[in-house]
């Protein structure tokens, strides 16, 4: 399934793209600006003030009235900008709390002002209103609420609930992680899935961003194949380098397409909706750390010695698997016996 964008999705697309080339250039992880430790949740005001927050909610709650499929299409966009998934817990939390009768919390998630982590449950059928258990949390440095969901419901929960917080390294250096727990805590705003399925939602969103890592290693690698046809020392070795590229591109598109079911799936009341969306993010997130591999060995069959980008792609596709619940993964970060990062069935 590839449907194409329509005009009014494509000028979305345009001033997103044109928005983020200005304010979130790759560049931003490297010298002075890596040197300055600037967060992309800086950019948080500028995409409340463009709707990007707030796409899918009402235009009757301060919305802009479209659906899931503007979102997963600009989701697609922050991946391959490889924004902080914390953007993710903003959208999420200002569509909850359009659920709520709390003005001031919905107008401080909307406009970016405020900052929401994830909180990833290693038990998540233990995740409720109120609830106890461990979690790997992502940007909580700066957050005052920390969102969670379950294919049951999702819960915001303040960031100063969680104790005996340590520090998870060697996941994504451009990213806070750390583990911590939650002590029979109440949830701020807790929403059953029959009233909005938050989950489908969020794993529909991780498969789009995702999606944009794939796409984004993907053109890396064709690029840098373009501009250097004489590198890597043989023929064969060149081959070898444009069959990488174009089983790259498969695997982009493969991912973009599941993803594009789950759209239509997380749209509906269907009984597959949990396992459509769940599989989109599970075959996204792992098509994006196949491209990410795929590409560090492009760069280095290519004998290029400038600084790989896709280091950056293959430590948030880490991340990214986090998200989806991927056990190994979260055993990994954990220092448990799981497989090493990164480790997933196929090639």
């Amino acid at each position: 399934m590839d449907l194409p964008p329509t005009r009014a999705q494509i000028q979305i697309l345009e001033a997103a793209r044109k928005a983020l080339a200005q304010a979130a250039p790759m560049d931003r992880f490297s010298g002075i600006n890596a040197l300055l430790g600037r967060r992309d949740s800086r950019l948080w005001p500028e995409l409340g003030e463009l709707g990007f927050l707030t796409l899918g909610l009402p235009t009757a709650l301060g919305g802009a009235g479209l659906g899931l499929t503007e979102e997963a299409l600009l989701y697609r966009e922050l991946g391959r900008r490889l924004i902080s998934p914390a953007v993710l817990g903003l959208t999420l939390a200002a569509r909850m709390a359009a659920h709520t009768d709390d003005a001031l919390m919905l107008e401080a998630l909307s406009s970016g002002e405020a900052r929401v982590a994830i909180g990833v449950p290693h038990d998540p059928q233990g995740l409720g209103e109120f609830t106890s258990g461990r979690f790997n949390l992502i940007e909580t440095d700066e957050a005052a609420w920390t969102i969670a969901w379950s294919p049951a419901g999702a819960g915001l929960f303040r960031t100063g609930d969680f104790i005996d917080l340590a520090p998870i390294v060697g996941v994504d250096d451009l990213l806070h992680i750390e583990r911590g727990r939650l002590d029979h805590a109440q949830a701020v705003v807790w929403l059953d899935a029959k009233d909005d399925p938050i989950a489908a939602r969020a794993n529909t969103l991780i498969a789009a961003y995702a999606v944009g890592v794939c796409e984004a290693n993907r053109d890396m690698a064709t690029e840098d194949a373009q501009a250097h046809p004489h590198a890597g020392g043989s023929p064969a070795t060149f081959l070898a380098i444009q069959g990488s590229c174009a089983d790259m591109a498969v695997i982009a598109g493969a991912a973009w397409r599941q993803t594009v079911f789950a759209v239509v799936a997380a749209s509906t009341d269907g009984e597959d909706r949990d396992f459509e969306t769940m599989a989109a993010a599970v075959l996204a997130t792992d098509a994006a750390r196949r491209n990410a591999d795929q590409a560090i060995a492009v760069h280095a069959a290519l004998d290029l010695v400038s600084p790989c980008d896709a280091r950056l792609h293959q430590a948030r596709a880490r991340v990214l698997m986090m998200l989806t619940g991927d056990l190994d993964q979260t055993r990994s970060a954990e220092g448990g016996p799981g497989r090493a990062p990164l480790a997933r069935t196929g090639t």
